[in-house]
């Protein structure tokens, strides 16, 4: 088999490794007021319907651009994360570890394809491949880290290319960070009074069942996965060995009488 052919069953799932040391959500323990505008629910309930959705969709978009044009007095990076924030709220790409996550990698990319450009004497006339590097380069970051966002994109292009953010260097992924984090404390209030914002924070999995079924399983010697014993079995195999040890040491005690 080709390394080509080998490749296209790679898969690298940092969730994998990650899940395994992240506690589980204690928000099932907050109070209901609380875990409520943090998106926990008992059980899950059907969305509303297109109408009101749109309405709610709408409030948020407006209360979410103007909060962060009343900070830093500007707003057309957060345009299509109000999309995916207030609108698409049940999509994996406009949770809040996507947004906050993908956004922030992706102007750390733009940032750093910028620098490195901008040793080249001829970077005003080339910037253009920095911005589509920048944005490759994040496409494959949030990919890999599961933090897909596609705003995301928009900030590392802006980053390499734009002259007043190239100018802010590394200040500008801060300021991504901030302005993101405000879209989404906005989302957790307006998504939460008749739906529910967000689905999941990190990840969509139980990490509680997560980590008792890693528990549970261990690599065996051919690199497979096979169920460790239980206590119960692990006991009643302990008891059955005894039974057949005194079995035979009275078998042997009798032939020596005889």
């Amino acid at each position: 088999m080709s390394v080509l052919s080998k490749a296209r069953e790679w898969d690298l799932d940092l969730d994998r490794y990650l899940n395994r040391i992240l506690p589980p959500s204690p928000l099932h323990r907050l109070p209901a007021p609380i875990s409520r505008f943090l998106g926990y629910r008992k059980a899950q309930r059907q969305d509303v319907g297109n109408v009101l959705g749109a309405s709610w969709s709408m409030l948020g978009a407006f209360c979410g651009l103007a909060v962060v044009a009343a900070v830093f007095n500007s707003m057309s990076r957060q345009g299509a994360s109000a999309i995916l924030e207030y609108n698409a709220i049940r999509s994996p790409l406009g949770q809040p570890r996507n947004a906050l996550l993908g956004h922030t990698f992706s102007a750390l990319v733009g940032v750093g394809v910028s620098k490195l450009f901008q040793y080249h004497s001829e970077y005003e006339s080339i910037k253009w491949i920095a911005g589509a590097v920048a944005c490759g380069i994040a496409s494959a970051v949030m990919l890999l880290t599961n933090t897909v966002h596609p705003p995301g994109g928009a900030s590392a292009v802006l980053a390499a290319t734009d002259p007043v953010i190239t100018a802010m260097g590394w200040y500008f992924a801060g300021l991504v960070l901030w302005g993101t984090t405000l879209m989404v404390i906005v989302g957790l209030v307006v998504n939460n009074i008749q739906r529910q914002f967000p689905m999941y924070w990190w990840t969509p999995l139980d990490l509680r069942k997560a980590k008792k079924e890693d528990e549970e399983t261990m690599p065996d010697a051919r690199g497979g996965v096979e169920k460790k014993e239980s206590e119960a079995e692990q006991t009643a195999g302990e008891i059955e060995r005894e039974t057949e040890k005194k079995g035979g040491c009275k078998t042997m005690r009798g032939q020596s009488a005889k």
